[in-house]
């Protein structure tokens, strides 16, 4: 038997392989339970474990730069971006293509919510990201990796809760909730004030609209595998996948009865099914092909990849038929 180390995000797709419910056929696995998809993500940067759950986009951007890790089609990070997203009652923001020119806060430019933000603010309100001034509160992940000339860090140590609160900036695109475990740094507390408001008067509303013209559930988190460990031992990839499918046969029914992970928490667990079909949450390189190919073009037009990678770039060789 091989030794492994393995972090997820808890959630009821994951947890079967967490406690030991469902096993990795062939392994031993040592799990933990990670903090945040942020901690994971950058550990995984050091190689820190075998197998991973990790931000997309933090991978995304290694994998180009030649990283040793491969990811599987496994992806039980979903949500829509339309719940972070809160304005200063004040500013007179009653749709996202008002903010035109605003001042718009960030935890981090490159977290993965930040880009599909960016990306459906472009896709669906037809504001470039040149056109919004944007600022962070938190560094990057990828320490190399600099910001484009719209951007700037806050380093005054304030979140972007207490800059909208100062009326130093108009709105925050944060990570939100819902339809799956949150990534990365959050926009701080708090009760609620009246000085906050939702651009969306129905939130639900805005997300079932999204995906009816879309056909788009975003991807933010996926599973990684060290790359040297699957080329050591092949079958692994496929062993690894079986596994994760087996795991979310289990959890699948407890993420749609929970309101808070669905895919629109807004919405019936009957409206949902109608919306998405019995499994939401498909792994595989081909159901999830237009999600995949959107991202990767829109973070190349961001900036954050020289070129456009193609989807079979990100992936381990040798996975079953039915992940490809």
């Amino acid at each position: 038997m091989t030794d492994i180390s393995v972090s997820l995000i808890a959630s009821p797709l994951t947890q079967p392989v967490l406690d030991g419910a469902v096993p990795i056929d062939g392994v031993t696995a040592k799990t933990q339970a990670a903090r945040s998809v942020n901690t994971n993500s950058m550990e995984m940067l050091d190689l820190t474990y075998d197998v991973a759950e990790m931000s997309l986009a933090t991978f995304t951007k290694e994998r180009e730069m030649g990283i040793p890790l491969v990811a599987l089609p496994i992806f039980p990070g979903r949500r829509f971006t339309h719940n972070g997203v809160q304005v200063a009652a004040s500013a007179g923001i009653k749709d996202l293509s008002d903010l035109r020119g605003r001042r718009v806060g960030l935890p981090q430019f490159w977290m993965t919510s930040s880009v599909w933000h960016r990306l459906v603010l472009r896709q669906a309100h037809g504001v470039s990201q040149s056109e919004v001034s944007w600022v962070t509160t938190a560094p990057e992940r990828m320490g190399s990796l600099g910001l484009p000339p719209e951007a700037h860090l806050d380093t005054s140590g304030r979140n972007p809760r207490e800059l909208l609160l100062a009326g130093e900036i108009d709105a925050i695109m944060g990570p939100g909730g819902g339809g799956g475990p949150t990534e990365g740094r959050g926009e701080g507390g708090g009760r609620r004030d009246d000085r906050i408001a939702s651009p969306f008067a129905d939130q639900a509303a805005a997300q079932r609209g999204y995906y009816e013209q879309t056909g788009i559930l975003p991807i933010v988190h996926l599973i990684v595998m060290k790359e040297e460990l699957a080329k050591q031992d092949s079958s692994l990839v496929g062993r690894l996948c079986d596994a994760f499918e087996k795991a979310k046969d289990q959890g699948l029914a407890e993420m749609l009865e929970e309101p808070a992970t669905r895919p629109i928490s807004g919405l019936s667990l009957d409206e949902n099914r109608a919306l998405f079909g019995h499994d939401p949450w498909q792994y595989g390189i081909g159901p999830n092909r237009k999600v995949l190919e959107l991202f990767l073009s829109d973070v190349t037009d961001q900036g954050l990849t020289s070129r456009q990678l193609a989807a079979e770039e990100l992936f381990a060789p040798g996975l079953p038929t039915s992940f490809q």
